[in-house]
């Protein structure tokens, strides 16, 4: 799954353990659209995403 396949939630992004991310995936950034997700999963009304 790819990050510009989500709509409409809040998130967090994580890459190496560090958040790059925290808001509304409407708002992210071009660059980090076009990743891929490793991992997903939803925790109290937003999704937390870990990058490959």
């Amino acid at each position: 799954m790819w990050i510009k396949d989500i709509r409409c939630y809040n998130v967090d992004i994580y890459q190496n353990n560090d958040i790059i991310y925290s808001g509304n995936i409407d708002n992210v950034p071009l660059e980090l659209k076009e990743r891929e997700i490793e991992d997903m999963k939803i925790d109290h009304k937003k999704i937390i995403i870990k990058l490959k």
